[in-house]
């Protein structure tokens, strides 16, 4: 984990990490069946990073709150973990017991079966889709800057189409963007976005749920 915090996840293979413990490369192969069960494991330490300390609040909310600022500080922590991809990946017990604090949060909002599932399904996009977005916002301010320090221009490079269009009045508010910010809001850098008050505006939309198909 901590090489992939660093280098990347593709700075990961079993040479690299042989190197770093100062063992031959066959003798992790006593610890690990393959890169695959390594990615898993390194994802599970991941997921130890999610878990909110028990006990749970027993307000839903305060626990999909929680729950939702530990999923995101362990994705910010270790970004690299939205990369991974295996072809068969096992439930690993710190996924589960995440899965665990989830639905003893869902329970006590008391909705079950398929709505349940979309509450959290609609709170891990939530927290995904975010830091998926910081990724790139973070990415393409570095390349920005590379290109501006290398003296490359790094204003949005408009399509004559589009131009034309703001031209015409079509993109009128398109136009306005880029005039705002001299040229540059267009650069490719995703807005920076307040990840609280999404979350509180999401279980809003949740909380209104639950109360709209409570039993009467």
């Amino acid at each position: 984990m901590k090489l992939a915090d660093e280098d990347g996840i593709e700075a990961v293979s079993m040479r690299r990490l042989a190197e770093q413990l100062g063992v031959a490369t066959m003798t992790l192969y006593t610890y690990v069946e393959s890169k695959d069960e390594l990615i898993e494991l390194m994802r599970d330490g991941v997921g130890r990073a999610m878990l909110v300390p028990e006990p749970l609040p027993e307000d839903w909310r305060e626990a999909l709150r929680a729950i939702a600022l530990r999923t995101r500080d362990a994705f910010e922590a270790h970004p690299w973990v939205t990369e991974t991809r295996i072809a068969r990946p096992r439930v690993r017990i710190n996924l589960a017991r995440h899965i665990e604090q989830s639905i003893s949060a869902i329970e006590s909002l008391g909705v079950e079966g398929k709505a349940g599932a979309a509450v959290l399904s609609a709170v891990d996009d939530y927290v995904i889709g975010h830091c998926l977005r910081l990724r790139r916002r973070q990415r393409t301010i570095r390349a920005l800057r590379g290109a501006a320090a290398a003296g490359e221009e790094d204003a949005p490079q408009l399509d004559p189409e589009v131009a034309a269009a703001i031209e015409s009045g079509e993109l009128s508010r398109v136009g306005r963007v880029l005039e705002r910010h001299g040229g540059r809001k267009l650069s490719g850098v995703p807005p920076e976005s307040d990840f609280e008050a999404g979350l509180e505006w999401l279980l809003d939309g949740i909380e209104a749920m639950a109360e709209r198909d409570a039993p009467r």
